[in-house]
């Protein structure tokens, strides 16, 4: 059905966001079902308050600049929102002739996702995801845009803390890692070693509890072996 869309973006303003908006509009415009790509300016809030801007109009020199740019074009928000306010979202959505809803960001953006989703459905509007986090534990995502910058960054810091720690051989470093309850990023860790004996030398998941005790004695008893035998 041919109609105008939206994005929508919601968590951290990182630059995958930008990146993803860029593939969005350059698609939708080659797709010939799109008349006009708009941007929400602020994320869902910007939305409520009919805050659009016309994406679809900027000149290629300028789009070409998003992948490589910081942050977030249209800026993003954390809106604890009511059914109301979905209500509210898809009467402008339908006041705009928007037939396509995209939103981009992590698990919170999703669960608002699905809500929206089902308040347009009846409406003949269409709402899909744009996973963005570097957790990587959106469901039913086989990885997340955002995912590969953080495992980078992830390897390159085990990286200097290895070197620092071979410099100054007198101490052990634990680094505890984002993710939540996902073990991504933490695993991610085991891309700084590139030769055996190389940092880091245990990593804990959190989908495998660390029991006290059994987890505890092995932990002792590892590190004490690298470093004092």
């Amino acid at each position: 059905m041919r109609g105008n869309m939206v994005i929508i973006h919601g968590g951290g303003p990182t630059a995958v966001l930008n990146c993803s908006l860029y593939g969005v509009i350059k698609e939708a415009m080659a797709s010939g079902e799109v008349d006009c790509v708009y941007g929400a300016l602020g994320g869902t809030g910007g939305l409520l308050q009919d805050r659009l801007t016309e994406l679809s109009a900027l000149p290629e020199e300028q789009l070409a600049l998003l992948p490589s740019t910081p942050g977030s074009l249209l800026g993003t928000s954390r809106d604890a929102l009511e059914q109301t306010d979905y209500e509210r979202m898809a009467e402008v959505l339908e006041a705009r002739n928007i037939r396509y809803v995209l939103m981009n960001g992590g698990n919170g953006t999703m669960d608002a996702c699905g809500k929206l989703g089902m308040v347009c459905k009846a409406r003949g509007i269409m709402v899909m995801g744009i996973p963005k986090t570097h957790d990587n534990d959106i469901a039913v995502t086989d990885h997340c845009p955002g995912y590969g910058s953080m495992a980078r960054y992830m390897a390159g810091t085990i990286r200097e803390l290895a070197a620092d720690v071979r410099s100054l051989p007198i101490h052990v470093v634990i680094v505890e890692a984002l993710g939540r309850n996902a073990g991504w990023t933490t695993a991610a860790s085991a891309l700084a070693s590139e030769r055996p004996g190389d940092a880091p030398h245990l990593i804990y998941l959190p989908e495998r509890p660390f029991r006290e005790g059994v987890n505890q004695e092995t932990l002792i008893s590892r590190i004490w072996a690298f470093f004092f035998e």
